[in-house]
């Protein structure tokens, strides 16, 4: 096992490498440090980065470890929903409303997480459009009181202009 310092150094330098379109040199990333105790934690602290495609890289690798099986501690979700506001990337913002739906999230979060979702269902990026909407399915279904603003999204979203949008309004509605 490496340190903690080690391994947040060896992701930060291969991140930097990181053109915003290789999975290619995600997947080595994630192959090499994965393993590493703080490898999670290390991610979490790079979503925030302002360097380069470091924060989508980070956001990328997030979500895959998300979808491998990785369960986020209360105090990683926690970590995660804090540095929200720093994340500027569609790609970055993108990856973490993809993962939104595998994290524990505490009822003094969801405010949180609400404000950061309700402006991009909004946003320029169709994929961003329909993937906050389901992140916000998700936060209503941890939290009633989101209800209302879920349904009116959902409604929303089903007259969206971009297919992707409505495709995923459509499969929210009939997976409730």
């Amino acid at each position: 096992m490496t340190s903690a310092s080690d391994v947040r150094s060896q992701l930060r330098a291969r991140l930097a490498e990181y053109d915003g379109q290789s999975v290619t040199l995600l997947g080595e990333t994630e192959a090499a440090c994965c393993r590493d105790l703080d490898y999670f934690d290390a991610l979490i602290e790079l979503a925030g980065s302002r360097d380069g495609h470091v924060p989508a890289g980070a956001t990328w690798l997030i979500k895959s470890a998300l979808e491998a099986g990785h369960e986020a501690s209360s105090s990683q979700a926690e970590a995660l929903i804090a540095c929200l506001p720093a994340i500027t990337g569609w790609a970055a913002k993108l990856h973490l409303c993809q993962s939104i739906g595998f994290l524990d999230i505490t009822p003094r979060h969801t405010a949180a997480l609400a404000n950061w979702l309700e402006p991009l269902l909004q946003h320029e990026r169709p994929f961003v459009r329909a993937w906050s909407l389901d992140a916000l399915g998700h936060l209503a279904r941890a939290d009633e009181s989101f209800a209302d603003r879920f349904e009116a999204a959902l409604a929303a979203a089903a007259k969206d202009d971009r297919a992707s949008v409505r495709a995923r309004a459509r499969n929210l509605a009939a997976g409730r």
